[in-house]
């Protein structure tokens, strides 16, 4: 069996190059990760060595993973890079608490599990603990399994059936089962695994082939601010960021379309109360005869003993020129939108703005036949929004984003494959636009069907399709959920009762 570096080197290659990188990705090394840390709770001495290898092993894949965090850190608030690099640490060993625990749990319980046994004891358990890292500290369920093959959505389609949380839990299930077979030399369970994995990849490619139950028959256009982030909230640049997306958005008075949608704070100021650049945005929003919608902040009357509430908004400016429909964001970034505790350096990272309030109301904007899920930022990696979205009446999800503070970092190629889950998990086209890019267009199989290239002052032109039926997943959203935990605790507390009488 190999030792704790060669495993530790493997897990975080796996991770690293399985997931969405600067620069090559190969998504099937992603399942060397589960792999490596089942290894390491096999060959560790105790359970503590367990946790503590598993704990490492963690830290290091999603640092690997993550680092580009480090960026906001060091190009907003003039960090020094060898104290911002502590942001990705940070966040990664929080990660890797979940590998720690999944290789305790391995070393205490499947130490001599058959592999098929090790298999369903692992898809319980890592969706679980999927499903934790979702929620837990404000939730952050970057660089799952599931979005390491979004690149590849012929294999992807599971989703749709058992959402990103469950496929990730099968893959992991699958490749510690083949571990395990491997390890055992079993013949019959190595059939077995190579059997599975074959059912699993060709139903999903089977299943990608049928044309998805939606039309693209409804034209939009996505316009590519391309603001840089450093001179975004200079009241200097203010008027010339206008001038910008208005000038571009002039593309559309030749190029008709059902909607145009700008990004993230792509007007950053307050909107609804600007005397000088609100009649500019309903000009062009008339001239266009298309509703427009817009990112920007937005503000009402404050609670809780302030003046004024301040949130990260969508406003729709319909093609009358009136801006009668909003969403504001509801999951907002910790230490990016607000501050948690206090540091020193809060009002660099909240430059602009302050500290956002979130939303509450996830009821989708309506305009015409079209009914918009809204989901703002690193809203789109979360699937209980979408799945909200949807069950209010979304026919169709609109992601806007600023990924501008990451550079040409892995990050918006990551974003992006997240936001491709949301579109097969709930069914529906994402139209997503962004500052600097991704900007792209998603049908409910995870195809990009239009995609404009990126840190480039651009409009996207392409179509979406608007649709009302449900998923499997999005039916069955909640029974899903409670099946991976009530399984979990089942395997667990099965394999506490075998340990124990196995000491009598």
């Amino acid at each position: 069996m190999l030792q704790f570096a060669p495993l530790l080197a493997m897990g975080t290659v796996g991770l690293a190059i399985g997931s969405a990188n600067t620069i090559y990705q190969l998504p099937p090394l992603v399942l060397l990760y589960p792999a490596c840390l089942y290894l390491i709770g096999l060959q560790a001495e105790s359970s503590s060595v367990a946790f503590r290898r598993g704990l490492l092993t963690g830290t290091a894949a999603f640092t690997a993973c993550l680092y580009w965090i480090a960026v906001p850190f060091a190009e907003q608030t003039a960090m020094p890079w060898y104290l911002a690099i502590s942001g990705p640490v940070g966040v990664s060993f929080v990660m890797g608490l979940y590998g720690a625990a999944f290789s305790w749990l391995c070393y205490k319980f499947l130490r001599k599990a058959s592999p098929l046994y090790v298999g369903i004891t692992t898809f319980f358990v890592w969706g679980t603990l999927e499903l934790g890292r979702g929620v837990i500290l404000s939730g952050f369920s970057w660089a799952s399994l599931a979005a390491a093959f979004a690149d590849w959505p012929a294999f992807v389609q599971p989703v749709s059936i058992l959402g990103a949380e469950g496929y990730s839990a099968l893959l992991a299930a699958l490749a510690c089962y083949v571990t395990a077979a491997l390890i055992t030399s079993s013949v019959k369970h190595s059939v077995t695994a190579l059997v599975a994995l074959a059912l699993l990849f060709t139903s999903s490619y089977y299943s990608w082939m049928q044309p998805a139950d939606a039309t693209a028959n409804i034209e939009i256009a996505m316009v590519q601010g391309n603001v840089d982030q450093g001179a975004k909230w200079d009241k200097r640049y203010m008027r010339g960021t206008v001038e910008r997306y208005v000038t571009l958005s002039e593309q559309v008075l030749s190029h008709p379309v059902d909607l145009v949608i700008w990004p993230e704070t792509s007007m950053p100021f307050y909107l609804q109360s600007s005397r000088k650049y609100l009649p500019m945005v309903r000009s062009l929003a008339i001239a266009s005869k298309a509703p427009y919608l817009i990112g920007t902040p937005g503000f009402a009357r404050g609670t809780e003993g302030r003046k004024y509430d301040i949130f990260n908004r969508a406003y729709l400016v319909d093609s009358e020129g009136l801006m009668l429909s909003w969403y504001d964001k509801i999951h907002l970034v910790p230490f990016g939108e607000y501050i948690p505790f206090y540091i020193p350096f809060a009002d660099e990272l909240l430059q602009g703005t302050g500290a956002f309030v979130p939303g509450t109301v996830y009821q989708p904007i309506s305009v015409g036949n079209l009914a918009i899920g809204v989901l703002i930022c690193y809203e789109a990696t979360f699937t209980e929004l979408a799945q909200a979205s949807v069950e209010n009446g979304a026919n169709l999800l609109v992601n806007i984003s600023n990924d501008a503070w990451f550079g040409k970092t892995a990050a918006p190629k990551q974003h992006l494959d997240m936001t491709i889950l949301r579109a097969v998990e709930q069914g529906r086209y994402v139209a997503r636009a962004t500052n600097t890019g991704i900007t792209a267009i998603i049908d409910p199989k995870g195809n990009i069907t239009t995609k404009g290239k990126s840190f480039r002052a651009d409009v996207i032109f392409g179509s979406v399709g608007t649709r009302t039926g449900f998923t499997f997943y999005h039916r069955f959203f909640s029974l899903i959920r409670a099946l991976l935990i009530g399984g979990a605790i089942a395997v667990l507390a099965y394999s506490i009762y075998i340990n124990k009488k196995k000491e009598i």
